[in-house]
This record gives structure tokens, C-alpha cells and sequence, in this order.
């Protein structure tokens, strides 16, 4: 049993149009002639015509940040008790305390709750604490 490749088959091209009696065509004849090996076709997409030289893979694109849909001023708790944007609140700190907070603002998560972003205003020594999040539910007064 041999292994020979007996035949290839290829797409065929349509030809652009050359003008008769050029040199292109006459090399073009004396090339088609000769029987030559098969060579791997690359297929590049982003190719141009004329040019051998493909073009640089672009980069995939980041995810941005997602564009809030409605401005939100203000948010009511559990209790009833309506916040805004600037009000003092009452949160828990990561290290199981309290510690009062300010509201810079509000957004509508994909679910529908509200939520308040708050800014702290005391965190510990080594402890790098910038901002947070909460419920508007469980927002409390200090």
C-alpha cells in the first residue's frame, strides 16, 4: 500500500481580466504549464487584495463598565425612611463594626433591588477601605 497523493482539489478563482499580450499573461502561461508542487493555502480573512502581507490580528475588546439606564436620587429602607445622594448612614465596617458613611449615589441592579454607593468616613490604620455598597433596604440613620 502506497501512500501517494493521486489528486488535490482546489477552488477555482475567477481570473481578473488581463490585457492580451502582456508580460503578466505570458508568465502567467509558461508557469500553468509546469506541474509544481502543492503548496498550503492560508486562509486570511483580514487579507487585502494586492498585498501578500496579512494584516495584524486586532485585539479583542474590554467589556465597559455598564451604562446606567435611569438615574436613581433617592431610595426608601425597610422602614419607610427615604435617603439621597449625602446622607450619613450607618454600615458595617469588614472589621465587625460600625462606622458612619456618606451617600454618593445610587443604581438599579440588573434584578431590579436598588443599591447605595457610600463612601466611609473612618477606617482603620493599615486598612485601605475606599468604598462600598449596600441595599437600599438595609440602609439605617446614625
Amino acid at each position: 500500500m502506497s501512500h501517494e497523493i493521486i489528486a488535490i482539489n482546489r477552488p477555482v478563482r475567477p481570473k481578473k481580466p488581463i490585457e492580451p499580450n502582456s508580460a503578466k499573461e505570458t508568465l502567467r502561461e509558461k508557469t500553468e504549464s509546469k506541474q509544481e508542487k502543492p503548496t498550503p493555502v492560508k486562509n486570511f480573512s483580514s487579507r487585502t487584495e494586492g498585498t501578500n502581507q496579512p494584516r495584524k490580528p486586532e485585539r479583542p475588546r474590554k467589556p465597559g463598565k455598564p451604562k446606567l439606564k435611569e438615574s436613581i436620587q433617592e431610595a426608601t429602607n425597610a422602614s419607610g425612611k427615604i435617603f439621597s445622594s449625602g446622607d450619613k448612614i450607618l454600615v458595617s465596617a469588614p472589621w465587625c463594626s460600625l462606622v458612619e458613611a456618606e451617600i454618593t449615589g445610587f443604581y438599579k441592579s440588573p434584578e431590579g433591588s436598588i443599591w447605595a454607593i457610600f463612601l466611609p468616613q473612618k477606617s482603620l490604620p493599615n486598612w485601605k477601605w475606599e468604598k462600598g455598597c449596600i441595599r437600599a433596604e438595609l440602609l439605617k440613620q446614625p
